[in-house]
């Protein structure tokens, strides 16, 4: 799946010497299984739209590469985690507007106290999308798909699915959101089969909109809590944004580290039981 290049241009055939030659063929090898120990098993999918794909600004700090993370490239190729996170997304826009996104809090949270290393991420957001562009067998899902198994290889794994969608839905002929959360479940429930996982955590995030929809749009997605298995919400409160719709940056901060607590929360119970 994913390219290991040997960092020397020698011709193996064009050494006349045999024990460099073994040599070589050796410190080959070695680079190779380097690389494939650092390949993350443990992957994460952050799919919605513009809040997932992140628009604050980025900061001096947020362009430092995080250690032991790795983020998934629009080539296959796994390299080191740094922003902006969904500037690989196939399906994003302008790369202009890629900003500072929650994964990169999270990622710094979890791996604080060493919860899962090394750990990946596959970012495949798109702004300004509605939850019928995610259902199965939609472009925006397929893709999801297509990136989430080139990710996982023959030796990963998606352990986790993180949503922040809604915004423009929120104006849907839809009364409490029960068609909403139908096709929600249908996105859980056929990622779960196609990436053969049926354990995996699936997290969504409340929007921060001063708006009576926003908060019937709320309950609906705490109805993640009760009635989806290894599924739960992470709540807005305390965040606030810079235009009215896109969480700013501190508020993604806070997001991330939520996302974090509650997916340790479900990654312990999960492994407990088994």
């Amino acid at each position: 799946m994913h390219k290991t290049l040997f960092p020397c241009t020698l011709d193996f055939k064009e050494v006349n010497s045999p024990v460099l030659h073994v040599t070589l063929v050796l410190l080959s090898f070695m680079f190779t299984i380097q690389l494939q120990s650092q390949e993350p098993k443990e992957i994460i999918l952050l799919i919605g739209q513009s809040n997932m794909a992140g628009r604050a600004n980025l900061l001096d700090q947020d362009y430092q590469i995080v250690q032991n993370a790795f983020l998934l490239d629009s080539t296959n190729q796994w390299l080191p985690l740094k922003n902006p996170l969904n500037i690989h997304s196939s399906i994003r826009k302008a790369a202009r507007m890629q900003g500072f996104n929650l994964g990169y809090p999270f990622v710094q949270e979890i791996l604080a106290d060493d919860f899962i290393q090394p750990i990946g991420l596959v970012v495949n957001a798109r702004g300004g999308s509605k939850i019928d562009q995610w259902i199965p067998e939609t472009h925006y899902f397929r893709e999801a798909i297509r990136r989430s198994k080139t990710a996982i290889g023959d030796r990963g794994k998606i352990i986790a699915c993180f949503w922040l969608q809604g915004e423009s839905n929120l104006n849907d002929k839809d009364p409490d959101y029960v068609n909403y959360f139908e096709k929600l479940k249908s996105i859980i429930y056929t990622l779960r089969k196609e990436l053969n996982n049926d354990q995996m955590i699936f997290i969504a995030s409340e929007l921060n909109k001063d708006r009576r929809e926003n908060k019937i749009f709320k309950k609906m997605l705490d109805r993640l809590n009760t009635e989806i298995p290894h599924a739960a919400s992470v709540k807005s409160e305390g965040t606030s944004t810079y235009d009215g719709t896109h969480y700013d940056h501190n508020s993604l901060e806070i997001l991330g580290k939520r996302f974090a607590v509650k997916f340790k929360e479900l990654y312990i119970k999960q492994n407990q039981v088994l």
